[in-house]
């Protein structure tokens, strides 16, 4: 990849579609075109260039399957190992592009998801923490909590948003506490915990 390629992708990924489209297109980096053709809500286009590399690119399948996920046609099924590496960051392309039309879409089908990676509500919950939206990542890390009860992180980002967003200590505690029965040496949360012991003694 040349140093343009990166300065255009980085463009994209933080927001300035601007050109992005053509550079990509016209050096036949197909996959990037497509994802670009989504955000401006050109998905025939997109499919066509993902089709172009499907055959060969994992990420172009995937392209596939999301684009099936918004048209409500789907007629591609995901791989555990596509959704672990790109559904959390394919959320957090829409949601830096504000399209919520497109992430509900995704969402509606994450019980879908889940039968091929359970961990997918992790991923989805896990990023709207990461993007202050804490109601929705609190619905989905509890889901996934249902499901995988021994993951240590799904117990800290709940105690995160307990102390960060409901200001409160003693879920907070509870939820960290899980985390490291589960994992002792998990730093996050015992570093919270010393966060909240700190502040009592203020």
């Amino acid at each position: 990849m040349t140093a343009d390629y990166e300065q255009v992708k980085n463009e994209f990924l933080s927001g300035k579609i601007e050109n992005c489209e053509t550079f990509f297109e016209k050096n036949k980096y197909f996959v990037e075109a497509g994802y670009c053709n989504i955000i401006s809500d050109n998905l025939a286009r997109a499919k066509y260039l993902f089709e172009q590399t499907a055959e060969s690119d994992t990420r172009a399948k995937w392209g596939l399957f999301l684009i099936s996920l918004l048209t409500d046609q789907i007629n591609i099924f995901p791989t555990y190992f596509e959704i672990r590496n790109f559904l959390e960051i394919d959320l957090n392309i829409l949601i830096q592009y504000y399209k919520a039309d497109y992430v509900e879409k995704i969402i509606k089908y994450s019980d879908f998801m889940a039968y091929y990676n359970p961990e997918c509500y992790k991923f989805i919950g896990r990023t709207f923490w990461a993007n202050n939206l804490m109601p929705a990542a609190m619905f989905f890390l509890r889901k996934a909590k249902d499901k995988l009860y021994n993951d240590p992180e799904l117990h800290y980002l709940l105690g995160y948003i307990y102390y960060y967003t409901e200001n409160n200590t003693e879920k907070t505690q509870k939820a960290l506490n899980t985390c490291l029965n589960i994992l002792p040496d998990y730093y996050p949360a015992k570093n919270l915990l010393q966060i909240i012991e700190n502040n009592k003694r203020l």
